[in-house]
């Protein structure tokens, strides 16, 4: 018989209760390897390896020349320390060494520090070749471009993210992209592949990312201190964009009037314009949330005064509130000479540069710095004082860029900033801008909620309750067709909320019939977007929905209105973003990953999990040809069904958007609305899509304060099996003010001609009263 010491039993029971944690201490690492309490340090013929577990999926990754990496203060990391995760090490021989979580294992080639990940099954997904540091010099300072590579000669995988780009282009294998920020184009660090994983590349110097080669990928940085990134392993996309989240900060929500209809112009220029436009859109019963101030309003830009020809501000911004009408108002980070705000500015040493040549910004305009914490809060009190107190509800931050004003290279990369080189942070100037004014206004005000429309993003400015639109395309099909690809590498890229200047932003004619056409197309597709707004240059000076003709205004005030009833499904949509990273715009790969045909579809997508959205992209088109991945599809407009995993042409009349929606849906849907806090969603109807189980979780608030991140919300749970027929309606869990504690419940059981398009169902299969308790309600097929 076998006997064992009391501390050789301990040691066994160790082992058995975390294997992960008995291991690790066993392996004799080389002497080149030095274990640390969140990952290891590899010392490497020609540099140092770090290695940092930072969660089961997420593992940080340096490559430096010194031992000692240089802090610095940037935008782009909203964490930096990690709660502990058990690793385990081993070496399998003196070259090799094998680090491993839960869900993730990456083997490390001592003699170049190359990299091989692979997930807990040991399947490799990816690799890491190579690491260059380059010494460059880059304005003035000695520095490093810094370079990975990773070769893919077996690889059939394909590349998304990058932010939102023009080319048209959805998979980016086999393209390069210059990740560096200019209007109608958003660089974005962040890179996701169709084998399950993710790269946020940790740099905010101008960028480069370069598959031209298929089998050879680059991603590289004309300034950093290290080769420096995160690996984020999913496999599926939601965790991966997650993962991004978790490093970069939680997307908060809008006030839930933002989901609704903005309404905005190149450009109102009265106080009495703005208040004539929405008390025409509530006299029509047009719905409408927000309407839009474009730029000069001000005596001198950069100065938060109203010119003359809005006479009393206070009494515009009431009476739109009254109307339940919200205003945004143009903001810019430049100051032009002559203005108080100037002078305040220039007096404490707030700007980076000025402008030299005549153009849109006259001589001498100035640029401010955001990178300095002091200027953010100058920028915001002026904001305050001038439009904030006064009730403006939205701002829209544009040249987030910044502008370029007329050269290829962004301004701070010839430029210091108040953290030294500007070109070192020259792509994260819209998230320094942008959280000037979202921290200003939380400081301000927990009772109303922010929202930001922002030129141009980079890694981390979702956390700023920051939306983004494609910036200044032009108004024409071929603009129109690429701008869905565009939102769809943005949205994967981790930013989730996009929009687009319906119709195109420069100038365009209501009255030409052509291009009427394009903008009904547009408009339909903007219903569907996570913002839904229209913008935009008009040789007639209108660009309200009644400007284009009596037919075009039937067809977007429908799309509108259906936007509305939608409203239950979008605002839950937007506390998944919130509360669990998701991501409501989303590409079919999203959802069907291994599928090669999803992967290579950006012409179509996914509006939460229920709805597959094939926006109309050719003039004269009737039809469209759709791809159905494999599930069982519903026809949103007619109820007809279609088995997936084909394609096929779809009837598309002008009127008609394209919408499938997935079976085991389950869809609620408000009543009709002119704007989103008109009342509770009350009666409530539930559209049920039979032929697979499903689930959906209602979620409501107060609508614009930040109570729910204390927990003053409440949620329903919905539940359909299938095979019984039984909807079940769980428990309401949670409560908020004025509340409603008792609705009206119309379930309907989707068929052909049967809760179908976007009116209320007329005669619903069951109606029953819900007060927050279990309901459980057996539905009858009608064959």
């Amino acid at each position: 018989m076998i006997r064992f010491t009391l501390r050789e039993m301990f040691l066994l029971a160790l082992a058995a209760c975390a294997p992960h944690l008995f291991c690790a201490q066993v392996p004799a690492l080389p002497k080149t390897v030095s274990r640390q309490p969140d990952g290891i340090e590899a010392r490497l013929p020609d540099g140092y390896l770090h290695l940092q577990v930072c969660g089961d999926s997420i593992l940080h990754v340096v490559y430096s020349p010194q031992h000692e990496i240089p802090a610095r203060v940037d935008f782009i990391l909203a964490r930096t320390t990690w709660a502990p995760v058990a690793f385990r090490l081993d070496a399998t021989d003196s070259n090799t060494l094998a680090l491993a979580t839960a869900k993730l294992k990456v083997l490390v080639d001592l003699t170049d520090g190359s990299l091989t990940f692979q997930d807990a099954s040991g399947q490799t997904i990816a690799y890491d070749h190579a690491h260059t540091l380059q010494p460059v010099v880059v304005n003035g300072e000695k520095t490093f471009r810094a370079e990975r590579f990773a070769s893919m000669w077996r690889s059939k995988e394909a590349l998304y993210g990058l932010g939102q780009h023009q080319a048209g282009v959805w998979n980016y294998r086999g393209e390069a992209v210059d990740l560096s920020q200019i209007n109608t184009n958003i660089a974005m660090p962040m890179v996701l592949s169709s084998n399950g994983y993710g790269i946020l590349w940790n740099n905010g110097s101008h960028s480069r990312f370069n598959n031209r080669l298929t089998h050879a990928f680059y991603l590289s940085s004309e300034m950093a201190d290290a080769v420096d990134y995160f690996f984020l392993f999913g496999p599926e996309f939601d965790t991966i964009i997650g993962s991004y989240r978790q490093l970069t900060g939680d997307a908060p929500l809008f006030p839930k009037w933002a989901y609704g209809y903005w309404q905005s112009k190149n450009r109102y220029a009265s106080q009495q314009e703005i208040l004539g436009v929405a008390r025409r859109y509530r006299e029509q019963r047009i719905p409408l949330d927000a309407i839009v101030q474009d730029f000069r309003w001000w005596n001198k830009q950069g100065d938060p005064s109203f010119n003359k020809s809005y006479p009393d501000p206070k009494e515009m911004i009431d009476e739109l509130h009254k109307n339940n009408v919200h205003l945004m108002i143009s903001v810019w980070p430049y100051f032009e000479p002559g203005s108080p705000a100037y002078e305040q500015m220039e007096d404490r040493r707030f700007f980076i540069d000025r402008t030299a040549a005549p153009g849109f910004f006259p001589i001498g305009t100035a640029l401010y710095d955001p990178f300095n914490p002091e200027a953010r809060a100058c920028y915001w009190q002026l904001l305050d004082q001038g439009l904030f107190s006064i009730g403006v509800d939205a701002w829209w931050m544009d040249t987030t860029e910044p502008d370029s004003e007329g050269q290829e290279s962004n301004v701070l990369a010839s430029h210091q900033v108040a953290l030294g080189n500007g070109a070192r942070y020259a792509n994260e100037f819209p998230v320094a801008a942008t959280s000037a004014v979202y921290e200003g206004q939380r400081r301000a005000t927990g009772q109303k909620r922010v929202f930001i429309l922002s030129r141009s993003g980079y890694a981390g400015v979702q956390r700023n309750a920051a939306a983004v639109w494609s910036g200044d395309v032009n108004p024409d099909w071929e603009t129109f067709r690429r701008q869905i690809p565009a939102g769809l590498n943005l949205s994967v890229s981790g930013i989730p909320y996009w929009t687009t200047d319906i119709g195109g932003f420069l100038a365009a004619n209501p009255d030409d019939p052509a291009y009427r056409e394009l903008y009904v197309r547009w408009f339909e597709f903007g219903a569907f977007c996570p913002i839904f707004r229209a913008h935009g240059t008009r040789t007639t000076n209108q660009n309200e929905i009644w400007s284009y003709g009596p037919e075009a205004q039937e067809i977007l005030t429908n799309y509108d209105r259906l936007r509305y009833r939608l409203m239950p499904y979008i605002y839950s949509l937007a506390w998944k973003i919130t509360s669990e990273g998701y991501t409501m715009m989303r590409p079919l790969v999203m959802d069907f990953r291994t599928d090669v045909r999803a992967q290579n579809t950006g012409d179509e997508y996914m509006l939460g999990p229920d709805f597959l959205v094939a926006p109309v992209t050719e003039p004269g088109a009737s039809s469209k040809h759709i791809y159905f991945p494999e599930a069982k599809w519903f026809d949103f407009w007619t109820g007809r069904t279609f088995a997936g995993a084909r394609a096929l042409d779809v009837a598309a009349p002008l009127a008609t958007l394209p919408l499938m929606v997935r079976a085991g849906s389950i869809l609620p849907l408000g009543p009709d609305e002119e704007f989103a806090d008109a009342r509770p969603a009350d009666p409530l109807e539930l559209r049920v899509y039979p032929g697979a189980d499903g689930d959906f979780v209602l979620y409501e608030d107060e609508g614009d304060s930040y109570n729910y991140e204390n927990g003053v919300y409440a949620t329903t749970r919905f539940h359909w099996n299938d095979s019984r027929r039984m909807l079940t309606i769980e428990d309401r869990r949670g409560r908020f003010a004025h509340m409603t504690e008792a609705r009206t419940i119309h379930v309907v059981l989707v068929r052909e001609n049967h809760g179908a398009g976007g009116k209320p169902t007329s005669k619903p299969d069951l109606t029953a009263t819900y007060n927050g308790r279990k309901l459980t309600l057996e539905l009858k097929d009608h064959n």
